[in-house]
């Protein structure tokens, strides 16, 4: 009997066989997406083989697939063998890896467009390079020709000219008949990348993101089977994306923590990328000013090899960082400090650009009974209710639920409230008293309606519509202005003490980024840091922009606690409605696991359960076990746990290998 051997988006470890309908039978169906039956319900599976003899089970009745969606092949051994990897490194179904690779989602058009010739524009700078820009390029350059996987880190300083490395080995990899990859972390950087991109190579440049239609994605995906799309821009799920002769991956600002996913599965972009490379004999080039840990001890040990850019073009001076300690200051009406008032006022006084930076939207981050000292809480999390203004509401941050501004306490009846820190609504509304002359544009959450405002933005401040940029991360990263004189730091603590071994590394790269924005040009940068900890070794080497310090400091914790790069990590968290009934499981799972864990004789160390950092979120409670250990030990082990547990109802658990964060 002739079947089609089916691989559904479930986690179920097997795949399923079906018979071919007559008017399939003499059509193509390996490698496309097939409608098909499935109890009572319909799913989209992978037609991954065609198996011309296959034997019936007798007790098994074969059902008919009832239709193949696509009209091209969607995948290929490449792909498939990239989801069976997937699978076993992050320990989900070659079902729920495949959907990631090529999503279930995919809508072809329902007419076909007449597709216009694609050429490839050639659009050579005419500037001479650096002698650090020349050195790196022609080791990526000569590996790119050799047709050799290799892998490399372009630590640069901002403004040291990283991009115009990426793109002339690029153009390397074009010139040779091979595809490239660039990916960014940030939707926000995709408008630039891609108009410098589209002028630098014409139209063989696709954007790929979130907000891509999926009719548009299935249009990216035929263009980049058929050769005509050579190079794709986008968010981590570009890196699945299914060129043929593959010859470079590009991953900008490698240390942001957006390349990992968090939903199951949980995957690495940055491991996607090196596994991809390996196969198709390409290269992968991360770049970053501030390099993760890990990234950077992997060419410690000579697993990449690095590539150091440590000057700005023409030499310019690296902005001064000074850090403001508000320890001994008084309380003042206004958020800012006496000293960065008065280097904005300066900065505006000579038409220069100032750039404010604070990681917390909304107006306050909490609101404080005056009578009781009840903070109100989001009623289906365990944190407080931000304060909003304009229009006036509190919401949650992580639920998003949001909620009249209360006329009386809950729990005393009292009427008034203290408003307690401040977030970029404050920090716009004292701006505004300030410098009630001075247009502002606030960039965060709240204010990005559509993708359309990053690129207002971009070009509102590059044509210096605009004199001050305030807003949260978004900020710290890709914007190239050439007005902008001084950088302030509101509050460098936001991210200091949190309880998660990354917490130092990620304000150090914050604080490093945020600062490269200005003095980029021709006019001398400043950079105003307040902080409560003026000691603290993350902020005093972010002064001196000594990496290289910070590294060694950090290096020495990680190994002394025993976290990456030393081990890996895996982190369980078991939700449940119920708070009680979750802490059960989790101390039931603990157990199980222990004990397997003795009689595998692993050395694991095992943590845990104990509360997550937001232990209720959307209405279910969190708990969490932590293992730390060698990878392949942790797999095992939780392979075996997971063989062994049987999930009581409405008890849900996600497993997370090298997770983001320990939160």
């Amino acid at each position: 009997m002739k079947v089609i051997e089916v691989i559904l988006p479930i986690p179920l470890k097997q795949s399923f066989y079906y018979k071919i309908p007559e008017k399939y039978q003499n059509k193509e169906i390996k490698y496309r997406r097939v409608s098909v039956p499935f109890g009572s319900r319909v799913f989209v599976g992978y037609a991954v083989s065609v198996v011309e003899d296959y034997q019936p089970v007798e007790t098994i009745k074969l059902k008919e697939f009832i239709s193949v969606i696509d009209k091209m092949d969607v995948l290929n051994e490449e792909i498939i063998e990239l989801a069976k990897w997937l699978a076993q490194t992050y320990l989900c179904s070659v079902g729920e890896a495949m959907s990631v690779i090529v999503p279930t989602s995919l809508k072809a058009p329902r007419r076909n467009t007449k597709q216009r010739d694609k050429k490839i524009k050639i659009d050579d700078p005419n500037f001479m390079m650096t002698e650090h820009q020349k050195n790196a390029f022609e080791k990526i350059h000569s590996a790119i020709i050799s047709g050799k996987n290799e892998n490399f880190l372009v630590h640069g300083v901002t403004g040291s000219g990283k991009t115009e490395v990426y793109l002339r080995s690029i153009r390397t990899a074009i010139d040779n008949n091979k595809s490239a990859i660039f990916l960014l972390p940030e939707i926000a950087l995709t408008p630039q990348f891609i108009s410098i991109l589209n002028k630098r190579f014409g139209d063989i440049v696709a954007l790929w993101h979130s907000e891509v239609t999926v009719i548009q994605k299935y249009r990216i995906f035929n263009a980049i089977l058929t050769g005509e799309t050579k190079i794709v821009v986008g968010a981590r799920s570009a890196v699945f994306l299914p060129f043929k002769n593959l010859g470079l991956i590009i991953v900008d600002e490698e240390h942001e923590n957006t390349y990992k996913q968090n939903n199951k599965p949980s995957y690495d972009t940055k491991e996607i990328a090196l596994w991809r490379a390996k196969y198709n004999n390409a290269v992968v080039v991360f770049g970053s000013a501030t390099p993760s840990i890990e990234t950077y001890h992997n060419t410690m040990l000579g697993r990449y090899k690095l590539l150091e850019m440590p000057a700005r073009i023409d030499n310019k001076p690296l902005p001064e960082i000074r850090l403001i300690s508000l320890k001994d200051m008084k309380t003042t009406v206004s958020v800012f400090s006496k000293p960065m008032l008065a280097a904005i006022k300066t900065a505006l006084a000579r038409r220069e650009q100032v750039i404010i930076f604070l990681n917390r939207r909304g107006y306050s981050p909490s609101i404080v009974c005056k009578n009781c000292d009840t903070v109100i809480q989001c009623p289906d999390c365990s944190v407080a209710m931000v304060y909003h203004k304009n229009p006036e509401h509190l919401e949650c941050h992580y639920c998003g639920r949001q909620f009249r501004f209360p006329l009386k306490c809950p729990e005393c009846g009292n009427s008034e409230y203290r408003v307690i820190g401040v977030a970029t609504q404050r920090v716009e509304q004292d701006l505004k008293t300030l410098f009630p002359h001075t247009k502002i544009f606030r960039l965060d959450r709240d204010s990005v309606t559509s993708k359309k405002v990053y690129t207002d933005v971009y070009e509102g401040i590059k044509n210096e519509e605009y004199s001050i940029l305030l807003g949260t991360q978004m900020v710290t990263k890709g914007f190239d202005f050439p007005r902008v004189s001084l950088v302030c730091v509101v509050d460098a603590d936001t991210s200091l003490y949190l309880p998660d071994f990354h917490s130092s590394e990620r304000t150090f790269q914050l604080i490093t980024q945020v600062a490269g924005r200005c003095g980029r040009a021709d006019i001398k940068g400043k950079v105003l840091v307040q902080t409560r900890y003026p000691d603290n070794y993350a902020l005093k080497f972010c002064q001196e922009y000594a990496y290289d310090k910070f590294y060694v400091q950090e290096i020495e914790y990680r190994k002394e606690l025993f976290y990456p790069p030393f081990c890996n990590i895996a982190k369980i968290t078991v939700r449940n409605k119920d708070n009680d009934k979750c802490l059960a499981f989790a101390e039931t799972l603990y157990k199980i696991t222990e004990k397997e864990m003795m009689e595998l004789n692993y050395p694991i160390y095992l943590l845990g359960p104990s509360q997550s950092y937001i232990a209720k979120l959307n209405n279910t409670y969190r708990w969490q076990i932590i293992l730390k250990g060698n990878r392949a030990e942790i797999k095992d082990l939780l392979e075996k746990v997971s063989s062994k547990i049987r999930l009581p109802q409405e008890t849900y658990i996600n497993i997370e290998l090298d997770p983001s964060d320990l939160l």
